[in-house]
């Protein structure tokens, strides 16, 4: 570790806590990318600004945890875009993001990073710039093309979590079983109006029995019901990777926000 940036980074912090701005000198005068200075920064047990309210529920040691975590997100759309913000946040440090989509006009009621200047532009390239904007440590692979088990094993295959934002319950069934197969830990979710399904590393044979389209297709999805999903997800996620509480990884959780039920099966 170059002990000019060590002296840096201890001058340059106040109460343990390096600002973006001391974050962007360093790595001007040291010849440093963003996440080799945050890297750094963490290994001395100094950690930037942006994660100070993370505190108590992500300790110094679990944040440079995140920052080496590499998730892959696939499909960039509702649940997608948004799971990819939060995570983006909190400081998990690599993402592979994989959609063939472009953003439609129908997109705008749910849909992260969606407006009128983004409609017919590709989701996964729209969603990496916003990303590289509100946290600049994060690397970001982005494949646009439709996710196929057979073919493109390869891009998840190294991978901590992969996160299921697909809409079509056959791909979602042949992902859940190839990353049970090859241990890699996976997170699903479904939504369609206000209801909500979820679990961890299930091969979803009970979720899709006949791997047919699901009733999203019929009754939509509102914002809400997007974003709380994507929170659940999230959450999942964060749990893995740091090895905490409890996850879905026997149960289905079923939420059904109109009537205020959450039942664990």
């Amino acid at each position: 570790m170059n002990t000019n940036i060590i002296e840096y980074l201890k001058t340059n912090s106040v109460n343990s806590f390096l600002s973006m701005k001391n974050q962007n000198e360093a790595m001007k005068l040291f010849n440093l990318k963003s996440k080799e200075v945050e890297k750094q920064a963490l290994e001395i047990g100094i950690i930037p600004l942006r994660y100070k309210r993370n505190q108590s529920t992500i300790n110094l040691k679990s944040q440079l945890k995140l920052l080496d975590a590499h998730v892959c997100i696939i499909g960039c759309g509702g649940l997608g875009g948004h799971v990819a913000e939060i995570l983006t946040r909190i400081g998990v440090g690599n993402l592979t993001l994989i959609d063939f989509d472009i953003f439609e006009e129908h997109n705008l009621n749910r849909q992260n990073f969606s407006n009128y200047e983004t409609l017919g532009m590709p989701k996964v390239l729209v969603v990496k710039e916003n990303l590289e904007k509100i946290n600049p440590s994060i690397d970001i692979k982005t494949y646009i093309k439709r996710f196929d088990v057979l073919t493109d094993f390869e891009l998840i295959s190294e991978c901590d979590v992969v996160l299921d934002a697909l809409d079509n319950p056959k791909i979602k069934l042949a992902l859940a079983k190839a990353c049970k197969d090859n241990n890699i830990s996976f997170v699903h979710a479904a939504i369609a109006g206000m209801n909500g399904q979820f679990s961890s590393n299930s091969t979803l044979e009970h979720e899709y029995r006949n791997g047919s389209l699901g009733i999203e297709q019929v009754v939509g999805n509102p914002s809400f019901s997007v974003t709380f999903a994507a929170s659940i997800q999230s959450a999942e996620v964060i749990k893995i990777l740091l090895n905490i509480g409890e996850i879905l990884e026997k149960n289905i959780l079923i939420t059904n926000l109109l009537e205020n039920e959450f039942i664990l099966v």
